[in-house]
């Protein structure tokens, strides 16, 4: 394993290198992840699915092994090479993508959707690890947006590419074209990519595979910390509205405005992955700017983008074309994963060097089986318990719930950015304390 010795002068290019392969896999994560949504009518039409059948594919299937097994991957990428593990990860992810591609019913599809999600677990922990690794305090929360980009990339291609090729020739051929890139990246990630020792932006140097703590003080540390407990609130309800909206809004707009698949596919991926950076880098340059003055101001700025969120999905709702409800989804598209760079930033900042890849997993355990297992299901049963009344209406009213949810979690980011300082202290306390 080629591993950085602690410097000061890490070379600029290596750094962005690292972080470049990591947000190349990020991207062809949420790609492999939220292809489903813009397959979901096709799919439902050829097995003549329930909305809640759909619900449990598009979310639950993935997030029972993405959340739970990312705990013991990310235990043993504490003590060994991140590096292997994201590899072993990207490769197998993309298989199991291809694979969605040749099954023949709902229960062939589901398993094939968990072994997707097998696969995302090894990824995120170990990314923000090294990222925390590379970028000091006061750049780290750029350097997650810039990472988390690469989803606005992979929705991006997802839904325009996914949606042309399922137009021109069938759902099952976009899983099969959406796994090639991950079997071309994953060995140049593992030839080329260099990892850093741990606790080198901290200037932790003495952090280091040997620092070892135990599973049980890792959770027990952290869950101590009450704004990480606020930060896993607030990101998994707005887990819930995004993976949700992006599950179902295709549906919507098929069902109640009549578009079409690749229609939408364009759209819906041109907003998502035009619009969503710039939201994200704004969000992250802010989150950064007054970091440096307040470090609570790194969570208020979220709580300030999560009602930011609130006018636009009631407009994207009450539009009485699709045309009018894309053009009022450009706010929530600009704004649709905006959490994601700041909130990685101030959990990773809360936690010692040499338990921030557990963290990370035990961070995206709660809030992926939150935001993953509840969203898409949630509004799915929602959806088919308004049927009866509403008909093909029920999924608007059923989405209505996303402006509520977003209020819900402005508040626990107002909380978590209160007792912050305090927070970070104990975490670089803790480090010190180990030497």
């Amino acid at each position: 394993m080629n591993r950085l010795m602690p410097s000061d002068n890490l070379a600029l290019a290596t750094r962005y290198w690292t972080l470049a392969l990591l947000t190349g896999v990020y991207a062809l994560s949420v790609l492999d992840r939220y292809l489903l949504g813009i397959l979901l009518p096709q799919i439902k039409l050829e097995m003549t699915l329930s909305d809640t059948s759909l619900g449990l594919l598009s979310g639950t299937a993935f997030a029972i092994f993405y959340a739970t097994l990312g705990l013991p991957i990310a235990r043993l990428a504490d003590r060994s090479s991140r590096k292997t593990i994201i590899s072993c990860s990207l490769l197998m992810f993309s298989l199991m993508t291809a694979i969605c591609g040749t099954a023949k019913n709902f229960v062939t599809l589901f398993i094939a959707r968990m072994g997707v999600g097998v696969g995302e677990a090894g990824t995120s922990p170990s990314s923000y690890s090294m990222i925390s690794d590379l970028f000091e305090k006061d750049q780290r929360s750029t350097a997650m947006t810039i990472f988390f980009i690469g989803g606005n990339v992979g929705l991006l291609a997802g839904f325009v590419a996914g949606g042309y090729v399922a137009a021109q020739y069938g759902w099952r051929e976009a899983f099969l074209v959406a796994g090639i890139p991950g079997l071309v990246l994953a060995p140049l990630l593992f030839l080329t990519l260099r990892e850093p020792s741990r606790g080198l932006s901290d200037n932790l140097t003495h952090s280091n595979p040997s620092t070892k703590s135990s599973l049980t003080e890792c959770i027990r540390f952290v869950w101590s910390q009450a704004s990480y407990r606020h930060l896993i609130m607030g990101q998994g309800i707005l887990l819930v509205v995004m993976n949700g909206v992006v599950a179902w809004l295709p549906s919507f707009l098929a069902r109640s405005h009549g578009m079409a698949a690749d229609s939408v596919g364009l759209q819906m991926g041109l907003v998502l992955g035009l619009g969503g950076p710039i939201g994200m880098l704004v969000v992250g340059r802010l989150a950064d700017r007054y970091t440096r003055l307040d470090l609570r101001w790194g969570s208020w700025v979220v709580a300030i983008g999560c009602l930011v969120l609130i006018p636009g999905y009631i407009l994207v709702l009450v539009a009485p074309s699709g045309t009018l409800a894309m053009a009022a989804f450009f706010i929530p598209a600009l704004m649709g994963s905006f959490f994601a760079g700041p909130t990685a930033a101030l959990s990773q900042g809360l936690t010692p060097p040499h338990m921030r890849t557990t963290s990370g997993a035990l961070f995206l355990m709660i809030t992926n089986l939150i935001g993953l297992g509840l969203g898409p299901l949630g509004f799915g049963l929602l959806s088919d318990a308004l049927t009866d009344s509403l008909g093909k209406e029920s999924l608007r009213y059923a989405l209505g719930l996303a402006p509520l949810l977003a209020l819900w979690s402005a508040y626990h980011y107002l909380c978590a950015g209160r007792m912050l300082e305090v927070g970070v202290l104990r975490a670089e306390g803790h480090g010190q304390s180990l030497t």
